[in-house]
């Protein structure tokens, strides 16, 4: 795809749209409607996404938005404040999803959208959080042992890939057991308990292997196929383990 000639205009938030649309007062005064490129936002969040949008860029916010010449009155950019994608941040917080149609747009960072994108989706942030009234309640499993944190780091690994950040060593056996944040159970709320014995109840998640996507970025197979991610235990429940 022949990459598009983009140019930056310097603004002022004047308000929001919707969660994926914003309306600026750019340098002359002329007010435009910019929606944000790269991202999409599922109608059933975009409540949500509106209010983050909101707080990332309240009315006044001085903007960049790097954009093509508009046409027919119709914008589509990426927005930085103080140097940083909002966009981006939208991905990273679980609030939008990647749109492979606009990518062009986010051309020099297309792969921190993609990653940032998996990275919400393994730690089940935002719109990934998924709701466990679905799960086969008889396969829950009670679980003992310590927990471990381990900061996954911003550089591209396997385990950056994957997501895994949070591990039971389970008494007994020694295991090294993946843990999932849940809608029950946050990642804040995992983090507190950091080397501490814990018991808890989590249902086994199976990996899941993303779309296929030119633009997507992913360590594959021999099949030349994604590798599948996001396998482990999400925790449904978790307290100190009471020793006697």
């Amino acid at each position: 795809m022949e990459l598009l000639e983009l140019i930056l205009v310097l603004g002022t938030v004047v308000g929001l749209v919707d969660g994926n649309t914003i309306r600026v007062k750019d340098n002359t005064g002329q007010p435009i409607t910019v929606r944000l490129a790269c991202i999409v936002v599922p109608s059933s969040t975009n409540q949500q996404a509106t209010q983050k949008l909101k707080q990332l860029l309240p009315a006044g916010s001085l903007v960049v938005v790097r954009t093509e010449l508009p046409k027919d009155g119709r914008t589509i950019g990426e927005i930085f404040v103080d140097n940083k994608s909002v966009n981006l941040k939208m991905v990273e917080e679980g609030n939008a999803v990647v749109d492979r149609k606009t990518l062009e747009y986010c051309n020099e960072t297309k792969t921190q959208f993609l990653i940032a994108e998996a990275t919400a989706k393994n730690k089940r942030l935002g719109l990934w959080q998924q709701s466990d009234n679905s799960t086969d309640k008889s396969k829950t499993y009670s679980l003992h042992g310590k927990l471990i944190y381990e900061e996954v780091s911003a550089v591209m690994s396997p385990r950056a890939y994957q997501g895994e950040e949070f591990f039971l060593i389970t008494n007994g056996s020694k295991k090294r057991l993946v843990l999932r944040p849940s809608a029950q159970v946050s990642r804040t709320q995992l983090q507190s308990f950091q080397n501490q014995e814990v018991e808890l109840k989590a249902v086994y998640v199976e990996a899941t292997r993303p779309s296929p996507h030119g633009n997507s970025a992913c360590p594959v197979d021999i099949n030349g196929q994604c590798t599948p991610q996001g396998n482990g235990y999400q925790v449904l429940s978790i307290t100190p383990l009471v020793k006697r």
